[in-house]
């Protein structure tokens, strides 16, 4: 089956949409779930899954020394990467923590210059330097409440996960050359729940489930965990790297918007300003021609 590029890009719109709506989602889980119960069902129904599809991928292409990178590929992304990115939520805003999401793909350009010897764009580099500014603006006149205990620490384990989605982006680089997204998306969600399985017994279990942590548990196993990586995936067989990058500065726009209307999470003004120069970065890295 294959698609136009017009479906794809709509795909990508509801992929970062989903995206945009987990950090909400993860609010609402904590309400009754530890951390490592919303870590792990982001893998384990991912897991299940892919499980089912197995005669669809059973049949990889490794070749001698793959296991390096399939090993980082599962430590970045989902172990560091959901670690990081579910803990902020703890101690952070879904708000802020949609913006430094939206720093991917400068960090990206970074790890590729360093590990691909890629080009690093004059534009590239205002713009790192413009998002950083933004982010850290934004932690440093973050006030902290009930919604939001620790906003600095929340914001540096967000840019944590940021960092380790790099990493990944890297590892995939050199084996999505011979391994189908399918493949890729499988050893992912399996690494992942071998990974956190023994972590899972240790969590205490609820005392009581409210209906919205349910649905914000099953929203993470199966909007993100499933559905979001499926079409992030599968995006790169029909349009250019680059033009995927673009549509992951969709999540703070969803995430605030989302955030807004169903937490009632407000920026202050000083994190206002911090959060427009932040997304101005990104947006400036995502227009106009390359150097």
């Amino acid at each position: 089956m294959s698609f136009s590029p017009r479906i794809i890009m709509l795909l990508l719109v509801c992929c970062y949409a989903l995206w945009g709506g987990g950090m909400i989602a993860m609010k609402y889980a904590f309400e009754s779930f530890a951390v490592l119960h919303v870590v792990f069902a982001r893998v384990g129904f991912a897991a299940l899954f892919y499980l089912a599809l197995l005669p669809k991928w059973r049949h990889l292409p490794y070749q001698k020394g793959d296991w390096k990178y399939l090993l980082l590929l599962v430590m970045f992304e989902p172990c560091l990467f959901f670690l990081c990115e579910t803990f902020s939520m703890k101690f952070t805003t879904a708000s802020q923590g949609g913006v430094i999401a939206a720093c991917f793909p400068l960090c990206t350009a970074v790890a590729a210059w360093i590990f691909l010897k890629e080009k690093l764009t004059g534009r590239t580099i205002v713009a790192i330097i413009l998002a950083v500014i933004g982010v850290a603006g934004s932690s440093y006149f973050a006030e902290g409440d009930a919604k939001a205990s620790n906003p600095l620490l929340g914001n540096l384990l967000m840019f944590g996960a940021v960092l380790s989605s790099s990493g990944y982006a890297v590892c995939v680089h050199f084996i999505s050359r011979r391994y189908s997204f399918l493949s890729i998306s499988a050893i992912q969600a399996i690494g992942g729940s071998l990974a956190f399985f023994p972590a899972l017994l240790s969590a205490p279990m609820p005392e009581s489930v409210t209906m919205p942590a349910l649905a914000g548990l099953l929203y993470m196993g199966v909007g993100v965990g499933i559905l979001a990586y499926l079409m992030l995936n599968c995006s790169p067989e029909y349009l250019a790297a680059g033009i995927v990058s673009l549509f992951s500065n969709l999540i703070p726009v969803f995430t605030l918007i989302f955030a807004y209307v169903l937490l009632g999470e407000r920026l202050n003004v000083p994190q206002v300003d911090c959060v427009g120069l932040a997304l101005f970065g990104v947006a400036i890295s995502s227009t106009g021609k390359k150097d």
